[in-house]
């Protein structure tokens, strides 16, 4: 067993035999969901009480360890590399991730990594790496001179690009390669736990906007090169990605009509971390608002919009590829609710107008 992988042994082992005072848990607890609460996406679940604090356990019971460590007579150079590298927690899917992170976090299908780079002292580091074939999430953590450091804030990033000041170590651009390619690949960035965390999404990407969205590979080796405010030299991570999950593709008969539009769902494919739809949407309807698909659960509870990629896209024809949320694994339904945005003077403001005559329940084929 490695440095590492001790240390992360004792570190759980000492949260299951620590104590923290209640009014010092309600404290932090109260602190916590009150800075995630302003970098949450919008399409964020609001946190689990009980993940937050056992979170917080196994951090303090890491720093309990690393202060025995660093006080111990024996620590040598390599452990404090080591330790200086290790982040307090490896658990960003499943405080910061949308349902589907959080799902391979229990599940075992997210895999913690120790992939860094290292420039003018900051240390960027791949904390965490799922792939379930659809899309790939990498968890990333910065630390200076083994001290959190400010990755992704998206408050802090919208003031700084209002009034073009940047702080040194925030992120500013990336480039994702899947073998060595560029072409075949899109990425997304968004917030982490905290600022010194971010979590980002990849995804095949069509040549052009005529073609279907490629399937990743079920292996590949994944590079990013992310670029730091006034650091010059790129952080290039080299990332392993493996697809773990086995996935369903079903071919469901749902299809809906009312009068100038339908729609006709032709492909969906299911794993534990997420769902994608494939729909072609033909409308002949003056009013030029995009209409989008929302998808509800048998429960009631809206499946959350991963991404969403049109194509063909043609005069009152366009399809759809769309990627959700997974579908929780005991229901034996769902419900695609068609709507368009109804504007305000602010996105917040914005308000769905549903189509009712074009929503559809869909029975689920088989079970998982």
């Amino acid at each position: 067993m490695s440095i590492e992988e001790r240390l992360k042994d004792h570190m759980h082992q000492a949260a299951d035999h620590l104590n923290i005072p209640q009014d010092l848990y309600d404290s932090i607890l109260q602190s916590t969901e009150e800075r995630i609460s302003d970098r949450e996406r919008l399409t964020r679940k609001s946190r689990n009480r009980s993940i937050i604090r056992n979170a917080f356990v196994i951090g303090t019971a890491a720093v309990f360890i690393v202060i025995v460590i660093v006080s111990s007579a024996f620590i040598s150079p390599v452990m404090a590399e080591t330790l200086s590298r290790i982040p307090m927690m490896h658990n960003v899917f499943k405080l910061a991730g949308d349902l589907g992170l959080k799902a391979a976090e229990q599940k075992g299908l997210a895999t913690e990594t120790d992939y860094y780079d290292t420039h003018e002292g900051y240390t960027l580091t791949a904390s965490q790496v799922m792939f379930d074939g659809m899309r790939g999430a990498i968890a990333l953590q910065l630390d200076e001179a083994g001290r959190p450091a400010s990755l992704f804030d998206p408050f802090a990033r919208s003031q700084s690009e209002a009034s073009s000041l940047k702080s040194k170590g925030s992120f500013q651009v990336m480039r994702a390669f899947i073998n060595g390619t560029e072409e075949s690949i899109t990425w997304d960035i968004g917030p982490g736990i905290d600022a010194e965390s971010a979590i980002v999404t990849i995804t095949g990407a069509p040549s052009d906007q005529a073609a279907r969205r490629p399937v990743l590979p079920e292996t590949f080796n994944l590079t990013l090169e992310v670029r730091l405010e006034m650091i010059p030299e790129p952080f290039v991570l080299q990332i392993p990605m493996r697809q773990n999950t086995d996935n369903r593709i079903l071919y469901p008969d749902a299809e809906k009509s009312s009068r100038d539009i339908s729609w006709r769902l032709e492909e969906m494919e299911r794993s534990p971390v997420s769902t994608r739809m494939e729909l072609v949407l033909e409308e002949t309807s003056s009013d030029e608002r995009t209409i989008y698909f929302e998808v509800v659960g048998q429960d009631g509870t809206e499946i959350k919009i991963i991404d969403l990629y049109a194509y063909d896209v043609k005069q009152g024809y366009r399809r759809l590829d769309m990627l959700y949320e997974p579908l929780p694994a005991d229901h034996q339904s769902f419900t695609i609710k068609p709507f368009r945005y109804v504007y305000g003077d602010s996105p917040n403001a914005w308000r769905k107008e549903y189509i009712r005559d074009l929503e559809l329940t869909v029975p689920i084929e088989g079970k998982d």
